[in-house]
């Protein structure tokens, strides 16, 4: 039997070493610098994503209304329910025309689910994780936790589908090239095409509502991950998606809403950095909605780091022969954006 605060870092574990930070203070009685929300028990990892569980209702299928809305031709407008409590999970279908099949087996009705049970909706597969049941480093049935994002993936997995980092087992050594019945091994550059393809589609639709309903803190947990990834891929000057039907131009507008939203709920300047890198990384000047958004966003907050505004500002103005009227425009804008940032002072 777990002490609590033993649940506690059982439960942080697979988010990774911040929250495992937060669970170590939380056991020491440390919690002055910190603004403590709950983590979701439980978790459904679909695709590359996992997403979280509330306690309630968490409805799947075809209409944008549900909580996860998946495009499939065999899943129902409104298909199954997870019904999340604080100790266990169960599945309901809603009497879809093409039911819900959980670890082979149809269901009828409703059923309760436990750890690592893998649920059948249309072509999909989600995989459910209760995170009381899960220890770093330790293997769960086929699966291993990754030890730098947190992510569960499968045992014969030679890199996470989450981060794309190699998986090592609980001994340190890295997981050789084999085959595990019903499994597959998984190449880092599928892994990557994955985490920007899919993924984009899936963590954008959670998070834009966990983002409207006001919930940041959980909607920066799903997005964290990504974004950063998206960061580094631009950095090092590669696409930011590898599967030809993506649309870059999209991918970039979404994210950096996204990142501007963040900003906004959570005040956390970190995100104001992170749109600069990004238009930095890439070379895009600033369309004309998010110079607005960061206007205000600098003022309501007294936005005052210059490690990023003063590189991408030089940017702009080296390529200020380029533009035409329209993007001179802009780049004033900017040009007095910057000026109010410069102007405070202790900017770092």
């Amino acid at each position: 039997m777990h002490h609590g605060w033993e649940r506690v870092l059982i439960g942080c574990s697979v988010l990774g070493p911040t929250a495992q930070r937060w669970a170590i203070d939380w056991a020491s009685g440390d919690l002055s610098c910190y603004s403590v929300t709950r983590v979701p028990r439980f978790r459904l990892r679909y695709q590359s994503t996992h997403l979280e569980l509330p306690l309630g209702a968490f409805s799947i299928g075809r209409s944008s209304k549900c909580n996860l809305s998946i495009s499939d031709e065999l899943v129902s407008r409104k298909h199954a329910v997870f019904h999340i409590g604080t100790e266990a999970v169960s599945l309901e279908d809603l009497g879809s025309r093409n039911g819900v099949v959980v670890n082979g087996a149809p269901v009828e009705g409703r059923c309760r689910l436990t750890h690592m049970d893998r649920v059948y909706i249309g072509h999909e597969e989600l995989v459910l994780i209760d995170a009381a049941k899960v220890t770093d480093g330790i293997e769960t049935a086929p699966h291993i936790l990754c030890d730098f994002c947190g992510a569960v993936n499968g045992a014969a997995k030679r890199h996470c589908g989450d981060c794309g980092r190699r998986l090592v087992s609980k001994s340190g050594a890295t997981f050789k090239d084999r085959d595990l019945p019903g499994s597959m091994s998984q190449d880092p550059e599928d892994a990557e095409v994955t985490h920007t393809g899919q993924t984009h589609d899936v963590i954008g639709g959670i998070a834009e509502k966990a983002i409207t309903m006001g919930r940041f803190e959980e909607a920066e947990r799903m997005l964290l991950l990504y974004m950063d990834s998206l960061l580094e891929r631009a950095v090092r000057q590669q696409p930011l998606s590898k599967c030809e039907e993506d649309d870059p131009d999209e991918i970039f507008s979404t994210t950096i809403a996204n990142a501007l939203e963040l900003a906004r709920g959570l005040r956390d300047p970190k995100w104001i950095d992170w749109v600069f890198r990004m238009h930095m990384a890439t070379g895009r000047l600033m369309d004309a909605p998010t110079i607005e958004m960061l206007h205000e966003l600098v003022r309501s907050q007294e936005y005052k780091r210059r490690r990023y505004v003063r590189p991408y500002l030089q940017g702009v103005q080296e390529r200020a022969a380029e533009y035409g009227p329209g993007e001179r425009f802009l780049a004033s804008r900017l040009d007095g954006l910057a000026q109010v940032i410069l102007a405070r002072r202790s900017g770092v």
